[in-house]
């Protein structure tokens, strides 16, 4: 069994014990770390030169009273230097509260590309999930914490983040000194692609960024995310190992002090990774289905008895589904799975089978009482299974008191099995899916800050705009445009439903003629991309022009979803 669903009390006792109220701790001499203000911690680094602070928040409201608070215990001085650990936002979004002139900004060379790819094509799907899987709406009394620190405030954090590119990239490992202290960086994947970890020699302290906090750890995320390298994160524990700190400071939650514990607590993490990781593989190599491994892969009792591995952040099936996924794709062997049913009509069947829809409905309801009268977990997932088939059986041609029945009872089923299980991640997805139903959590697209939308690449933006080409409305359509945008030309073509871009002067075979050419600027174009702006709006005010069939770009305009 998982330990996601132990008494919900074990949550309350970890928010306040692993997060707690905003506190400054000193762990040694010169090395200060802010927890409980921000999903990460800020780690800050007293030199006789200034200060190095490592991650800087989530968005400047946060870290600027991470910054009075750190000085106030450390004194106010110079920073010298910023490290990101990773690109996540938590750990980067607050850098303009932090950065003075002559400030460097370390990063590894991975960094800047990964974090603007987390605002590509996906972005829309992405938010929307991150806003559930953090719990937008879910007040404190349900989720005190969002497992690894303070609750995150994402609208804010996209409407006000001030990522600043670094100055500084390495890839491999790096060292430098600040003030008579010495900072080794050393590039080691995990949680990501570009993170890192800083050693501090002369203190004996390691702070490990997202590679080890007081929770199983997120191998998945599901608010959506490019596959973690489980191997290389386990590498970058026995790397750390190697180090025998007496100092660990993490991330997230609270640092760890003695050589032994800390040797203990890293080696029994990276013993949690391989071995959900392995067992994933052998039962593969059996011949085991994807779903009877996730069921099954559990940690044996003497890493289930740590509580450094309780799934409160991340989740053991869900790691095995990413792990199995990653390696083999998401074909599990079973051969049935190669030409199902359609989704509706297998629904329909299943829901007959059990005596037709009103039937399954009052199932459903009996599954919700047992659920709530007897606290069984399990009848709040048998409950929303039920009005799942519903769901995918009558899509359409509900009645409307039918489709108000549906709603009420997947609202309750979300929000009992929400209530049961302790990963924050979860119950804040369905508790915070739960209140979009209910209309109490309004959906709306993320909305940038101006200097995030300033530092957006051009080359992402027209990624996005292949994806938001609307096929219904150009079937029968060839036609081609050039963009100038900047310095750079662009020949952008509609074939059939398709959108094809092409950097350069001259267009590819078949690419038919132009019908003029759209020049802007890079910043106006962005606006453009990103919504704040219509083409129509930008040509007639003379942020940009056009020259050639006027009426063919608008009809062009037309075949995209605005903002494209």
């Amino acid at each position: 069994m998982h330990k996601t669903t132990l008494n919900p009390s074990r949550l309350t006792r970890h928010c306040q014990e692993q997060v707690g109220q905003p506190r400054i701790a000193e762990v040694t001499e010169g090395v200060f770390i802010a927890t409980g203000y921000d999903l990460a911690n800020t780690i800050l680094i007293r030199t006789n030169e200034g200060h190095v602070v490592v991650d800087v928040s989530m968005n400047p409201e946060r870290a600027t009273r991470v910054r009075q608070d750190l000085e106030a215990a450390a004194g106010k001085a110079p920073i010298r230097a910023i490290i990101y650990t990773h690109s996540h936002v938590d750990h980067v979004g607050g850098a303009e509260a932090w950065a003075e002139v002559g400030t460097e900004i370390w990063g590894t060379e991975a960094l800047t590309g990964h974090f603007f790819k987390q605002y590509g094509a996906f972005r829309q799907a992405e938010a929307l999930r991150a806003s559930r899987q953090f719990g937008n709406h879910v007040p404190l009394s349900v989720l005190p914490c969002s497992g690894l620190g303070r609750k995150a405030d994402i609208e804010l954090t996209l409407k006000t983040m001030a990522f600043l590119i670094p100055t500084h990239t390495f890839s491999g490992n790096v060292s430098f000194s600040v003030g008579g202290v010495d900072f080794e960086l050393v590039e080691a994947h995990g949680e990501t692609h570009d993170h890192l970890f800083v050693w501090l020699p002369g203190k004996d302290a390691l702070l490990c960024a997202d590679l080890y906090y007081h929770s199983f750890p997120n191998l998945y995320s599901i608010r959506g995310s490019s596959p973690r390298p489980l191997r290389d994160w386990i590498r970058s524990l026995d790397r750390m190992r190697r180090l025998r700190p007496a100092f660990l400071l993490p991330s997230h939650t609270q640092p760890v002090v003695g050589k032994d514990l800390i040797n203990r607590q890293l080696t029994d993490y990276r013993d949690g990774i391989q071995w959900v990781y392995t067992a994933t593989v052998r039962g593969a190599n059996a011949g085991k289905t994807l779903e009877a491994l996730a069921e099954g892969v559990a940690l044996p009792p003497h890493l289930r008895a740590q509580t450094a591995l309780d799934e409160l952040y991340g989740q053991i099936d869900w790691s095995v589904r990413a792990a199995y996924t990653n390696e083999l794709g998401w074909f599990d062997g079973a051969a049935q799975a190669l030409y199902p049913l359609l989704v509706e009509e297998q629904a329909r069947r299943v829901v007959e089978m059990g005596g037709g829809l009103d039937a399954v409905l009052k199932k459903a309801e009996a599954a919700l009482r047992g659920g709530y009268e007897m606290g069984m977990e399990a009848e709040f997932k048998w409950a929303l299974y039920l009005i799942r088939l519903v769901q995918d059986g009558w899509a359409e041609g509900l009645s409307g008191g039918e489709r108000k029945r549906v709603k009420a009872l997947q609202v309750a089923a979300l929000r009992g099995l929400g209530k049961s299980v302790i990963n924050t991640n979860g119950r804040g997805y369905l508790l915070q899916r739960a209140l979009e139903l209910e209309d109490k959590a309004p959906l709306s697209d993320p909305v940038l800050g101006a200097a995030f939308v300033e530092a957006i690449p051009i080359p992402l933006l027209l990624d996005v705009m292949v994806v938001r080409l609307i096929p219904e409305r150009c079937m029968d359509v060839h036609m081609c445009a050039i963009y100038v945008i900047g310095s750079f030309q662009y020949f952008i073509t509609i074939r059939r439903g398709i959108c094809e871009i092409i950097l350069g002067r001259e267009p590819l075979p078949g690419t038919p003629e132009p019908v003029g050419i759209f020049n802007t600027s890079e910043a106006v174009f962005r606006k453009i991309a990103l919504k704040q702006i219509s083409p129509a709006v930008a040509v007639a005010s003379g942020q940009a022009s056009v020259e050639g069939d006027l009426m063919a770009f608008v009809r062009m305009g037309l075949m995209f979803e605005r903002g494209a």
